[in-house]
């Protein structure tokens, strides 16, 4: 175990920061925010131009967001080795929290209702409504007409199609050349990692730029009559997500106590430090070596752990998916867009594929938001005022994360263990 935590640090380490300036990325926001609003007191007519800055951020996102998401999946599905009973478990358990997770986003939202106020219309120019779509537009919508169209009008849910069907044939394939000792299979894999490094590194150029954007629209918002209330409903926000995350974390001891079998505060004592550690980090990557350790003095099995905390950690985004439900019905609300039954329905699917695909990409949580507004039809220009407090929220969601991958694990471990004694006492018995 500390061989395999030693390299995995190693791993974590080599992975590219964006700090710019050698700063973390939340003090160029804390730092833009400041300055941004004497800027928009003061130059109120021309603050309103440079909301020109996160228009432009934003665009990029949106351009770099949709062939992220699919190689991110493809990635994740394709290099890691998830077979038998004890992964198809561990998939259920991620989708059952995710589920749970936006579940309690989308009811907290739909009850406190945090964007009605925020006042972000621009009354010269309304936002129109998307038309309603029906079950059979939704049906006939997930096969795209072409490969660029899907990918030029960021629908997510042709992309995950076409992006399944691609992961499953090549599974297959790998399978198959295993079976037979070949190992062709691996140059497209090295093909689907390097295109996915390549991408993440163009990324983290967009993302470093993320202060510029925030000052913009801080500015042009501060600058406007009532521009002030957009920040009054964040605050809003902010509570609706924390309740959510509480309510979430809520449900992981429950589960613990009634499947997992485990005082929930020998739970909590055991993951002191990884919580401490994600939220100062930001990252799951960077935190599986602690969660490593403390599953391991839980007296969870390294097998369960490992899938747990380091193949898991691709596929179970249960704070993000939370976070990226609030705001999709934060936005919606503030620009007056009546989402119904069916687009909140849209919104628990994409948000469940954005939150898998933003799992191994830096500050995914807004990186994939494009993609979500997309599909119930939100103008993405807005999605810059989410980034004044996208980094406080952003530790809150990971932390929330990470005690997912532990919940998972720590299940996985008593699902397990009785079939291995059963074993064991055969063995002995023969």
């Amino acid at each position: 175990m500390a061989q395999f935590d030693e390299e995995l640090t190693a791993n974590v380490l080599d992975e590219p920061e964006s700090r710019p300036g050698g700063i973390p990325l939340y003090v160029w926001v804390i730092a833009a925010v400041i300055l941004a609003i004497p800027v928009g007191l003061y130059w109120q007519e021309g603050a309103e131009h440079l909301s020109l800055l996160p228009k432009l951020i934003i665009r990029a996102l949106s351009a770099l967001a949709a062939p992220l998401v699919v190689l991110a999946i493809l990635s994740a599905i394709v290099s890691n080795d998830i077979r038998g009973r004890q992964g198809a478990r561990m998939m259920i358990y991620y989708l059952i929290n995710t589920l749970v997770a936006m579940g309690f986003g989308l009811v907290l939202s739909n009850l406190i209702r945090p964007g009605v106020g925020a006042k972000l219309i621009d009354l010269a120019n309304p936002p129109v409504p998307p038309p309603r779509k029906t079950v059979t537009d939704l049906l006939i919508e997930l096969v795209p007409r072409s490969v660029g169209d899907a990918f030029a009008q960021n629908n997510l849910a042709q992309l995950v199609l076409l992006t399944l069907a691609l992961a499953i044939g090549l599974v297959k394939i790998r399978n198959e050349q295993q079976a037979r000792g070949e190992t062709t299979y691996k140059a497209a894999v090295d093909l689907l990692n390097v295109g996915f490094d390549l991408l993440m590194r163009v990324l983290l150029w967009v993302v470093a730029l993320v202060p510029l954007a925030v000052f913009g629209v801080v500015a042009a918002s501060v600058g406007q009559k009532g521009g002030i209330q957009v920040f009054s409903s964040l605050i809003w926000l902010i509570v609706v997500v924390l309740i959510g995350l509480s309510c979430q974390i809520l449900w992981y001891l429950v589960v613990m106590v009634i499947f997992g079998r485990m005082s929930p505060l020998k739970f909590l004592r055991g993951a002191t430090d990884v919580m401490a550690s994600t939220f100062s980090t930001s990252s799951t990557a960077a935190t599986i070596p602690i969660t490593l350790r403390a599953l391991s003095k839980l007296g969870i099995s390294r097998e369960s752990s490992q899938l747990a905390a380091c193949v898991g950690t691709n596929f179970n985004n249960d704070g993000t998916a939370l976070y990226q439900a609030t705001a999709v019905l934060f936005m919606a609300q503030a620009l007056g867009f009546p989402l119904g039954p069916i687009d909140q329905v849209i919104i628990v699917l994409t948000t469940l594929v954005a939150s898998v695909g933003a799992g191994g990409i830096p500050s995914g949580s807004f990186v994939t938001l494009p993609l979500i507004f997309a599909a119930v039809g939100l103008p993405p220009d807005k999605i810059p005022v989410l980034l004044t407090i996208d980094w406080f929220l952003d530790r809150c969601r990971t932390t929330s994360n990470v005690l997912g991958d532990m919940t998972v694990a720590v299940l996985l471990d008593q699902t397990t263990t009785p079939i291995k004694s059963t074993v064991v006492a055969l063995d002995e018995a023969i």
